[in-house]
């Protein structure tokens, strides 16, 4: 009996680039969403910031409350952007917490909480092709149900909307994030099934399943940082010599400052 071998559908992913620095790039000012409780705030962006963790707050101590395992530290994140009307996107509201248990709640509450707050108006608008994102993180030391604040480092301190453009293709042209995501990926599962070949001792052996595939974009364009994680060498070899043969991609950035952009993929080999 012949066995066939395929590869499924590949599902790419650029990991979130958090870290970014202000300059005088024509990014910048940045821009910056007014709600209505910080409509009179000097610091606009400071005052959102705020009001957000206070919505993180109410929700975690609640948690805490119906919880008796002690935590040690507690990390958690909210990415949001607008949408055409300069409201929140309920539709791309991300948050997450480091703990399993509490995760599904938070996020289900604070998603909530998040698409409620009323956007005012938004200054330095950008145009939609440069449409940023918002990334907001709060880290907490538990004692006793207690919940101390820990500061972030500067490049994960809230400074307003992040910029990214993520790396394209060497022909690949740039048209707003969300389509250049999505044409990235298409033609990056081109050129895995262009350069796919199943091999042949892994067929003999039946050996099939997941290759999960990392590796970065340095700032220069070039592929490194290979690693995989499979059920067989043999499988991981294949698909380390497929992104091996990447080219070199035009460079991703944020606010306009070229980025080290990590990128990750599964590929699922199946006989």
């Amino acid at each position: 009996m012949k066995i066939k071998a395929s590869i499924l559908l590949i599902v790419c992913t650029f990991i979130s680039m958090n870290c970014f620095s202000q300059d005088d790039s024509i990014y910048f000012p940045q821009e910056e969403i007014v709600i209505d409780e910080c409509a009179d705030a000097l610091d606009k962006n400071d005052c959102l910031s705020l009001k957000v963790e206070e919505e993180v707050l109410v929700i975690l101590e609640d948690l805490f409350k119906k919880r008796n395992q002690e935590i040690d530290t507690l990390k958690t994140s909210i990415r949001f952007n607008l949408n055409d009307l300069n409201q929140i996107n309920d539709e791309r509201i991300y948050t997450y917490i480091n703990d399993k248990k509490l995760n599904k709640k938070f996020s289900k509450e604070l998603n909530q909480r998040i698409a409620e707050l009323h956007v005012l108006r938004v200054d330095n608008k950008k145009p939609i092709k440069d449409r940023p994102k918002y990334v907001l993180k709060y880290d907490y030391l538990t004692n006793d149900n207690l919940l101390k604040k820990i500061p972030l480092d500067s490049s994960s301190t809230f400074k307003g909307g992040v910029i990214e453009e993520v790396p394209l293709f060497p022909n690949q042209t740039r048209v707003d994030d969300l389509t250049d995501r999505r044409t990235f990926n298409s033609l990056m599962q081109q050129h895995i099934g262009s350069n796919f070949n199943y091999p042949k001792e892994a067929i003999a052996k039946r050996v099939s399943g997941r290759v999960s595939i990392m590796f970065t974009i340095d700032k220069e364009g070039n592929v490194g940082d290979i690693k995989t994680k499979g059920p067989a060498p043999i499988l991981e070899n294949e698909a380390r010599r497929i992104i091996s043969l990447l080219p070199k991609f035009q460079i991703g950035s944020q606010n306009g400052v070229p980025k080290k952009v990590p990128y990750s993929i599964p590929i699922n080999f199946k006989l």
